[in-house]
C-alpha cells in the first residue's frame, strides 16, 4: 500500500540514478578508449617494450577506472538506499511531500471555491446591472413621454399667450376708443361772493364726512385737531362716512338744517370721489342749496381757519 502510494516518486529517482550510471559509464570508457589509443603502435611479432611513460599512463588509467568503479558503486548504493521502502532518511521527506500535497489540493479547492464565488458575484452584478439598464431606460422613456407633454402643453400656453396679447392689443384699442367717447367735459359757473356761512363736507374714499352735526358740534366720524393759532386740522376716519346710496334720508335732514341756519355747502372732493360727488349734487340740486366746490389733490391735507378763505358759492 505503502508502495502504490510513493511510486511516482521512486519512478523519478530510478530514471535519476539511471542518468548518473549512464553518465558514469561514458566517462569510464571515454577513458579506457583514451588509455588504449595513448599506447604505441606495434607489430605484431615484435616484442613489445615498455617506457617509463607508458607505464605512468598505465597507472593513470588505472586510477581513473578505479575511481570510477568506486562513484559507480557509491551511485548504486545510493540507488539501493532510495529503492528501499524502510529507509528512516527518506521518512521525514515523504511526510513532507503528503503535506505539500495537501496543501496543494486545498489550495486548488480553495481557488476553485474563488472562482465559484467571483463567477456567481460576477453573474449577480451583471444581472443587476441590466435590471437597472433596463430600470433606466424605462425612465428615460417616461421622461420622453413627459418631455412631449411639456412640449405640447409648452405649444399650447403660446398659442393661448398669442391670442390673449391680440386680444389685449384689441381691448386696448377699443378702450382707447371708448376712453374718447367717456370724455365729460364740464363748465363751472363763475363764483359769487356770499355772506353766508360755509357748512363744509369732505368727499373722500367714495363717503360723505360733514364736519358738523345739525346742532353745529363737530361729528366723530372727522377727528379735528386743533392748533395754538385757532385753526384744526380734518382727518377723516375710513369707513365711517356717509353713503350717497345708503344715508339718503340722513343727507337730507342735514341738508334742511343748513338751509334752515341759512348757510351753503362747502364741497372738498377728493379723485376717489368723484362718482360720490355727483350724487350728492343730485340732492343739492333737489333742494335747491348752494354750494361751493374745491377739488384737493390726493394726498392734500385740510386745514381749517376761521379766518380763512372759503368756496364760494356757484
Amino acid at each position: 500500500m505503502r508502495r502504490k502510494l510513493h511510486a511516482g516518486q521512486q519512478d523519478s529517482m530510478e530514471l535519476l540514478l539511471d542518468t548518473l550510471c549512464n553518465v558514469f559509464g561514458g566517462i569510464i570508457l571515454i577513458a579506457c578508449l583514451l588509455a588504449m589509443l595513448s599506447r604505441p603502435k606495434v607489430s605484431p611479432n615484435a616484442t613489445p617494450v615498455a617506457t617509463p611513460s607508458d607505464r605512468e599512463a598505465g597507472i593513470l588509467a588505472e586510477k581513473r577506472i578505479e575511481m570510477a568503479q568506486a562513484e559507480l558503486d557509491g551511485l548504486q548504493k545510493l540507488r539501493a538506499q532510495l529503492q528501499s521502502e524502510d529507509d528512516p532518511s527518506l521518512r521525514p521527506l515523504i511526510t513532507q511531500l503528503e503535506a505539500l500535497k495537501k496543501t496543494a489540493e486545498f489550495k486548488r479547492q480553495e481557488k476553485a471555491r474563488q472562482e465559484e464565488r467571483a463567477t456567481l458575484m460576477a453573474t449577480q452584478a451583471v444581472q443587476d446591472i441590466s435590471r437597472e439598464v433596463a430600470r433606466l431606460r424605462e425612465q428615460e422613456q417616461d421622461i420622453e413621454r413627459k418631455l412631449g407633454i411639456a412640449n405640447k402643453d409648452l405649444e399650447a400656453a403660446r398659442q393661448r399667450q398669442d391670442a390673449t396679447r391680440k386680444k389685449l392689443a384689441d381691448l386696448q384699442l377699443e378702450l382707447e376708443s371708448v376712453a374718447d367717447l367717456k370724455v365729460e367735459k364740464l363748465r363751472l359757473p363763475r363764483e359769487r361772493s356770499s355772506a353766508k356761512a360755509a357748512f363744509p363736507f369732505i368727499l373722500k374714499q367714495g363717503q360723505i364726512f360733514p364736519l358738523f352735526d345739525v346742532s353745529g358740534k363737530p361729528t366723530p366720524i372727522v377727528r379735528q385737531v386743533a392748533a395754538a393759532d385757532g385753526s384744526f386740522t380734518a382727518l377723516v376716519n375710513e369707513g365711517q362716512g356717509l353713503s350717497p346710496h345708503l344715508h339718503v334720508k340722513p343727507l337730507r335732514e342735514l341738508l334742511r338744517q343748513v338751509i334752515a341756519s341759512d348757510r351753503y355747502v362747502t364741497l372738498y372732493v377728493y379723485p376717489d370721489s368723484y362718482g360720490t360727488m355727483r350724487e350728492l349734487k343730485k340732492l343739492i340740486y333737489e333742494m335747491k342749496l348752494e354750494y361751493g366746490l374745491e377739488i384737493c389733490t390726493e394726498h392734500r391735507v385740510l386745514v381749517f381757519d376761521p379766518k380763512g378763505a372759503k368756496p364760494a358759492p356757484l
